[in-house]
C-alpha cells in the first residue's frame, strides 16, 4: 500500500509535466462571436467547429522579436471598450523567466481591464482553471479514502 501512495503522485506529476511542444490556445473575441463570452463552452453541440485551438508558437518571432528568450502563453482578457464588455482569448508571449499568471492591464479613456490572466497549457484560456485545481486536490483525497 505504501508503494501505491508514492506511485500515484509520481504518475500524476509525470502526466502534468510539459514537454517542449508548442502551446495551443483558444482564439476568439466576443465582439465578433458572442459565444466567445463567458461561459465559454467550445465543445457544446451548437458551437459546431467555430472554435479551434491555435498554435501560438507559429507567430513568436514575428510578434515579439525583441524578446531573445520568450515563451508563448494563452491569455484571457475581459475589458470594457466604450462601455461594452468584451472578452478576448488568444496567444501572448512572455519572458522565459516570467512564471506569473498576470498580464499588464491596459486602461485608457475608452478601455478598462476588469480581468486579465495568462496560462501555459493547451486550451487553458477556455474554461475555468479551477478544474485542474480540483484534480490536484481530489487525487490525494481519493488515496486517503481508500487506505
Amino acid at each position: 500500500m505504501a508503494n501505491l501512495v508514492l506511485l500515484v503522485p509520481v504518475l500524476l506529476l509525470a502526466v502534468m509535466v510539459k514537454e517542449g511542444s508548442s502551446i495551443r490556445c483558444w482564439t476568439c473575441s466576443s465582439e465578433l462571436d458572442p459565444m466567445c463570452n463567458d461561459p465559454f463552452l467550445a465543445q457544446r453541440p451548437d458551437a459546431g467547429y467555430r472554435f479551434t485551438l491555435s498554435n501560438c508558437d507559429a507567430h513568436t518571432g514575428a510578434t515579439y522579436p525583441y524578446l531573445t528568450s520568450s515563451k508563448s502563453a494563452c491569455k484571457k482578457h475581459k475589458q470594457y471598450v466604450n462601455g461594452i464588455l468584451s472578452v478576448t482569448r488568444g496567444c501572448t508571449w512572455k519572458r522565459s523567466d516570467d512564471y506569473s499568471n498576470q498580464c499588464p492591464a491596459t486602461n485608457s479613456a475608452n478601455e478598462r481591464t476588469v480581468f486579465c490572466e495568462t496560462c501555459e497549457y493547451d486550451g487553458c484560456n477556455g474554461a475555468s482553471a479551477i478544474s485542474m485545481t480540483i484534480v490536484l486536490i481530489a487525487a490525494p483525497l481519493t488515496l486517503m479514502l481508500f487506505k
